[in-house]
């Protein structure tokens, strides 16, 4: 039976066995992938996953379960796993399946892997790591090809069908020197086509540069209030903080911070936050949604000011508001200087390239560990860091962005620049 058969089928079985809507989502993912950890290959390897979703509304209440394959067992234990929750749940209206436009089924990148091409890379990569980069070890560094295949179908007709593929490469470093090292730094990212150099993909090849000048690292001389700059890799951390605050799910709670700010300023003139599952250089986009809804690219935050909240399929109808968005995928756009500009005019503060610690709270204060960060005086990067605190309210960090940088990166499913903002206590650990 072809996918998108079987999928519609789950649903027709969910309702002779006594749901009122039901929806199935089947995804298949092929992978072909080159590991090449120690610089030579380690393996190569295709594999093949497919796993489908069902989800069920009776009487009001919702159920949903999960399986892997198609074993006929495990499919009618999916399907009474899902009635059973269902019968279990709590009744609420919103419990429902959409109604929406069926798309036409849509094919983004390409047919096949260009196997060839890909090895030639790898063996490139390895070869200028041995001759540029003879201090950088590396670790988990997969060269993969993925095939995306999606099916959606619901009790109301709606039926949907995407495939997506696209390269993928990505990896972890650090780099020694005798007995002195670094710690660990990655990066990865994804395309439709090849990379022309695995090492330009994403961020890796600024992170590994930056890795071979973080030896020796060290504190910060003494605490204060400075300024931070964040780089796109770091932003892939506090992007999704702001995106949860901005979620329909916090309109719920009541916790949202920005649940009464629709149409008010929020940050900087300098920001925007956009979502653009749809975006062509997104070969991690979406053209629909969980619930099957076609997604589309909505403003959320466009020159300081907050023009939407994120608000799903369900929340939509929990609350009473319109929906804008099932699937994030964000860009922050670009400003118009230069990363060496900026770091020119910071007086005092550290380039932050990773953040650990944990979620901020609901006013959105965040307290964490520097991480393949560096510190910067009078405009210069003195030298990079270790055993630095970094806290402050993010809230406060947005409305303080004073620079956002020309330069961006594509990470395939969001796109982030540097941003430099004021007011950020830092410290020694």
């Amino acid at each position: 039976m072809e996918v998108g058969d079987f999928t519609a089928d789950l649903v027709q079985r969910a309702l002779a066995a006594g749901a009122d809507d039901a929806q199935v989502t089947t995804v298949g993912f092929d992978r072909f992938e080159i590991d090449f950890s120690q610089r030579k290959v380690d393996l190569l390897r295709s594999t093949t996953n497919e796993t489908t979703s069902i989800m069920v509304v009776a009487d009001g209440k919702r159920g949903s379960a999960s399986l892997n394959g198609r074993d006929p067992d495990a499919v009618e234990a999916a399907l009474e796993a899902a009635r059973q929750a269902a019968m279990a749940g709590l009744v609420d209206p919103a419990n429902r399946v959409a109604e929406a436009a069926s798309l036409p089924a849509s094919r983004h990148g390409p047919d096949a892997p260009d196997r060839e091409a890909m090895i030639e890379q790898v063996m490139a990569c390895t070869q200028e790591l041995n001759a540029r980069y003879p201090l950088i070890r590396t670790r988990n560094s997969i060269y993969t090809f993925l095939v995306k295949e999606a099916h959606f179908a619901n009790s109301r007709g709606l039926r949907q069908q995407e495939r997506r593929a696209w390269y993928q490469f990505g990896g972890m470093f650090t780099a020694k020197d005798g007995p002195r090292t670094t710690s660990f730094n990655y990066s990865g990212a994804a395309s439709y086509v090849p990379f022309e150099q695995l090492l330009s993909a994403g961020s890796v090849r600024p992170l590994i540069e930056q890795t071979l000048r973080s030896f020796d690292a060290r504190p910060v001389p003494e605490k204060f209030v400075g300024d931070v700059i964040l780089t796109p890799d770091c932003l892939g951390y506090f992007v999704p903080v702001l995106a949860r605050a901005l979620n329909g799910y916090e309109l719920l709670s009541g916790t949202s911070p920005y649940k009464d700010k629709k149409g008010e300023t929020i940050a900087s003139p300098l920001f925007s936050l956009l979502n653009r599952p749809r975006n062509p250089a997104f070969p991690e986009g979406c053209d629909f949604d969980g619930f099957g809804i076609p997604t589309r690219d909505v403003e959320v935050v466009k020159d300081g000011r907050l023009e939407n909240h994120l608000v799903d399929f369900y929340i939509a109808h929990k609350l009473g508001l319109a929906q804008t968005a099932g699937v994030w995928n964000f860009v922050v756009p670009p400003g118009d200087k230069s990363l060496d500009e900026i770091v020119a005019g910071t007086r005092r503060g550290i380039i932050l390239a990773r953040f650990s610690g944990g979620n901020p709270n609901s006013n959105l204060d965040f307290s964490g560990v520097a991480k393949n960060s560096f510190y910067v005086e009078d405009g210069t990067i003195r030298h990079a860091l270790t055993e630095t605190m970094v806290s402050g309210n993010l809230q406060a960090l947005l409305r303080n962005i004073h620079a956002v940088s020309r330069e961006h990166v594509n990470f395939g499913d969001h796109d982030y620049p540097n941003i430099a903002a004021s007011g950020v206590t830092i410290s020694a650990k």
